[in-house]
């Protein structure tokens, strides 16, 4: 890769992963939340939840944006809008004036955490923007025989920030209170935002078409075979839905996990790391591992059938999360299978999003990811949710055993695709 296509794909790449690593802040912070509030986890879950559902139904209307309009505007406003909703998030949780509690449905609500809830909604909106845009702007600046390596980057940068946020948190806990922590993250946020306005009027960032019809999602790609798009769309997004409610729950209650089932404290040199500490290293190590992996992905990407890479590796995630629910594993263990489901679960993400590009014509590549991730944020918007009420009910290790199933499940779409009757993959 030279100089100039690696700095494009790090500047994006970058937002991506400070994207993630502020959003991999909340799932460490939710034990102390619900301490905090007094609730259960269910309620707790709508923080992220919120979050996810956000993004979810402004994927769509990004996506049309991204493929219509200038791209050098929507990327730095959602960054800026997440930024800024971290702020309102630390705003609400310490107003005093909002601490009353409200009936919801026969539930009883505090408001503080309501409006926090309305910070994160806030914050998909600006998370929403990400894909439809970032993808697109890599594959308009980036070589073709390159594409591979950059959504490795891309990929590889968001998992970096999965562990890095609950790493950093772990260790900044022990010195500060978490809303400080908040406060400047969203600040960070904001500075990017205004940095990567200013650096993209260097690069191509319009769209490839400016047809009204095409603007309207008229093109012609929905006319053609379907075995050429619709179809192959279609089984996609049941992947990365059915996957999604799987990810979505590890991703949110690993670190709660760790601190229900096994409580680690450590002392180093005198310092006492917490159980809550501990879990956010756990988790970091988790995502890390992801984030390693994603990079020699993006290789594998290059070389072998974007196809066979996903159905591999939806298939080895299964044997963590089984070993989570069912077995009880010393310190040492726990890290190495929470490694393997970091990789196999999370690091293979540059073979589905090569697998979209192929599928999607350049002038519906930014819809073709809304559509996508509108359907898995949908689904997984759901799965903090489900799996926080189950694991009020039954214990998480009940709720990972039903994820596992989800993951396996999740591989079924993806055999459908080596059918000609459903897939019809472009000329090399």
């Amino acid at each position: 890769m030279n100089r100039a296509d690696r700095s494009f794909a790090l500047m994006l790449s970058f937002a991506h992963g400070l994207d993630h690593f502020t959003r991999r802040l909340i799932p460490p912070l939710i034990p102390i939340w619900a301490f905090l509030f007094g609730t259960p986890l269910w309620q707790i879950a709508l923080i992220p939840a919120l979050l996810l559902f956000g993004s979810a139904i402004f994927h769509i209307p990004a996506g049309i944006i991204s493929d219509s309009r200038d791209r050098r505007y929507l990327l730095p406003f959602g960054t800026g809008l997440l930024g800024l909703s971290y702020l309102l998030f630390t705003f609400a949780a310490f107003s005093s004036f909002l601490d009353f509690t409200t009936d919801i449905l026969g539930y009883p609500f505090n408001s503080r955490l309501l409006v926090m809830m309305l910070a994160m909604f806030l914050g998909g909106m600006g998370t929403s923007v990400l894909h439809p845009t970032g993808l697109p702007l890599l594959t308009s600046n980036i070589s073709p025989e390159l594409k591979g390596r950059a959504y490795g980057m891309w990929n590889s940068a968001a998992k970096f920030g999965d562990g890095l946020g609950p790493a950093v948190l772990g260790i900044l806990l022990l010195y500060m209170d978490w809303p400080l922590i908040f406060i400047f993250f969203g600040l960070v946020h904001i500075l990017y935002a205004i940095f990567l306005f200013a650096a993209l009027g260097n690069y191509d960032t319009s769209p490839p078409i400016f047809s009204e019809d095409v603007a309207l999602g008229s093109s012609n790609v929905w006319k053609s075979d379907p075995r050429v798009y619709t179809y192959p769309l279609i089984a996609v997004l049941a992947f990365i839905s059915i996957k999604g409610v799987g990810d979505d729950g590890l991703g949110t209650f690993i670190p709660t996990f760790i601190v229900e089932l096994y409580g680690y404290t450590f002392e180093i040199f005198g310092t006492v790391i917490t159980s809550t500490s501990t879990a956010s290293l756990y988790y970091a190590a988790t995502l890390l591992s992801a984030a390693f992996f994603s990079l020699w992905c993006g290789q594998l990407v290059d070389k072998y059938d974007p196809r066979t890479v996903l159905i591999v590796f939806a298939i080895i995630g299964v044997v963590p999360i089984f070993a989570l629910a069912f077995v009880d594993l010393s310190p040492m263990a726990l890290l190495l299978i929470l490694m393997l489901l970091g990789a196999s679960i999370w690091g293979a993400a540059p073979a589905r999003d090569a697998l979209i590009s192929a599928i999607a014509p350049p002038e519906m590549e930014g819809r073709t990811f809304a559509y996508l991730w509108t359907g898995a944020l949908l689904f997984g918007s759901a799965s903090p949710i489900i799996v926080g009420y189950v694991g009020d009910i039954g214990g998480l290790r009940t709720a990972f055993a039903i994820i596992a199933v989800f993951i396996a499940l999740s591989a079924l779409p993806l055999f459908l695709l080596y059918s000609k009757n459903i897939y019809l993959p472009p000329e090399p």
